[in-house]
């Protein structure tokens, strides 16, 4: 259907980015129309933060045109682009946590009393308020400082924020980083009041499902050009993923076919006072076994219980059969299990270290010679290998963690525990934040590890992903696992069931 011209808020033609020897964009163009979602998906390194940063004037394209309202504009800073009616809520939080949502909201524009030096904070107040009300029936939390309210309520104090600069498009760049499932729902309900609101949104995310729950279009880029614009109705998951990736990936978290071997993991009778109550469950060799539950619900602590990185006050952990004391994460070494923690920049690597390092450092032992000397040969070769075995991208492996993608540094975190020759690898959240690309990788490297005789353990909020991998699902829910599920019993509506309480 062809579109009215009054319906297209911003036309981009021809857009193109050029950085020192690198060319970032090249040709991009795409319309935005009033009130609607429209995505922009593609693996990292497709170009869709700089367009962003483009339009949000961090950036200044090297050629092409941007139109806004019919007007040929160059957006000059941030500032402009707010001017031009262009808001951006990045990943990372921007709220200063010390202050208010009012003062959060007015920070280096304060409203002042006409004639003083005074600040107006009755008039500031208000307009929060009047703000606030779009989103929330209550207005108790306008002088709590803003580290108070948790991750929903700050990124509604964000998007608040972006729409009192009279923003007609708020650019949401992976705005449910850091949400559970169910303030995700909440959040996406301000969204669609936003679109009725006649508000655009340029919606950036890697979860696949939220774009389908939505978007209207999705503008699909790929090594920093267009690929196609769809609309939702007219194209699938794994179409979407086939146009990112540049080939058909079909049933891409479908976990391979692996006979069982004997069992590599017992944990008996765990417990954390207040936390975890009366853990068990096993995990046999070419397994892989998924823990479920909302946020909150005990998923995280429990795998960080059974490697030592928590105190339990009672509990047993067996691997292979064999009784092991694991009071530490190094005894978990010892005993033979990895962890691959959710955050991977706070506790799986250590980013400013190269990446022979990072690989080399759980087994140290194995490359120094008579516990003094470091056989820095020996840490290359090994590191060289991993690099080609993983396919990690980087450009040598002396590069520090830092700067590789998000699914590189998560691939670094696997080799070393594969250096380790770990019989366990327990995964928390293994594909957060990275693209559909390195997932499909990551679950390949999954499924290679179970088919050589391992055992996983895999928490993950993703329940298409808990379902595609595991074999059996257990489902926790407040500290205590209540149910235990067969890959042909698992569904969305029966683990959701069990992981919020409905059970009882």
């Amino acid at each position: 259907m062809e579109v009215q011209d009054d319906q297209v808020l911003i036309s981009l033609t021809g857009i193109t980015k050029e950085f020192p020897g690198v060319k970032a964009l090249e040709g991009v163009s795409l319309d935005i129309r009033k009130g609607e979602v429209l995505a922009l998906v593609g693996e990292n390194g497709a170009g869709k933060s700089t367009l962003i940063k483009i339009l949000s004037g961090l950036y200044q394209k090297t050629s092409g045109e941007i139109r806004v309202n019919g007007e040929v504009v160059d957006i000059k800073d941030t500032k402009h682009a707010q001017e031009l009616g262009i808001s951006t809520i990045f990943q990372e939080p921007t709220l200063a946590p010390e202050l208010t949502a009012v003062q959060n909201l007015y920070l280096g524009r304060e409203i002042v009393k006409p004639g003083l030096r005074k600040m107006d904070e009755k008039t500031m107040y208000e307009e929060t308020e009047k703000l606030y009300r779009k989103f929330f029936s209550t207005v108790e939390d306008l002088h709590v400082p803003v580290k108070e309210l948790g991750a929903l309520k700050n990124r509604v104090i964000e998007i608040a924020k972006a729409i009192s600069f009279q923003a007609s498009v708020v650019i949401m760049d992976e705005p449910t980083a850091q949400l559970a499932d169910h303030e995700r729902e909440v959040l996406f309900d301000f969204i669609r009041s936003l679109k009725e609101q006649g508000v655009s949104i340029i919606y950036v995310s890697h979860h696949l499902r939220e774009l389908f729950l939505l978007a209207d279009r999705m503008h699909v880029m790929r090594d920093g050009k267009n690929v196609a614009t769809v609309n939702k109705s007219d194209t699938t998951i794994d179409q979407l993923v086939a146009m990112m990736v540049g080939r058909e990936v079909s049933n891409y978290i479908v976990k391979k076919e692996v006979p069982f071997g004997e069992e590599v993991l017992r944990v008996t009778d765990l417990n954390r006072q207040g936390i975890l109550k009366n853990i068990n469950f096993n995990l046999r060799k070419g397994e892989i076994v998924g823990i479920a539950g909302l946020a909150g619900s005990g998923r995280t602590e429990t795998v960080r219980a059974v490697v030592g990185a928590d105190p339990i006050n009672s509990g047993n952990v067996e691997v292979e059969g064999k009784s092991h004391k694991i009071r530490s994460p190094k005894d978990a070494i010892k005993a033979g299990i990895g962890l691959l923690p959710e955050n991977r920049k706070m506790h799986g690597a250590l980013i400013d270290l190269p990446v022979s390092q990072n690989i080399t450092m759980a087994a140290m032992d194995r490359i120094i010679a008579n516990k003094l000397v470091l056989k820095k040969k020996k840490e290359s070769q090994i590191a060289e290998d991993y690099v080609q075995r993983l396919r990690i991208k980087t450009p040598t492996i002396n590069q520090k963690v830092r700067f590789l993608s998000g699914g590189n540094q998560q691939k670094v975190i696997l080799a070393k525990w594969l250096f380790t020759e770990s019989k366990v690898l327990i995964f928390d959240e293994p594909t957060q934040g990275i693209d559909v690309g390195a997932k499909v990788e990551v679950y390949n490297l999954i499924s290679e590890f179970v088919q050589n005789g391992g055992g996983v353990l895999l928490v993950s909020s993703e329940l298409p992903e808990l379902m595609g991998l595991c074999d059996r699902i257990y489902v926790i829910h407040k500290g205590e696992f209540v149910k235990e599920f067969s890959r042909e019993e698992a569904t969305e509506e029966n683990i959701m069931m069990y992981a919020s309480g409905g059970h009882t």
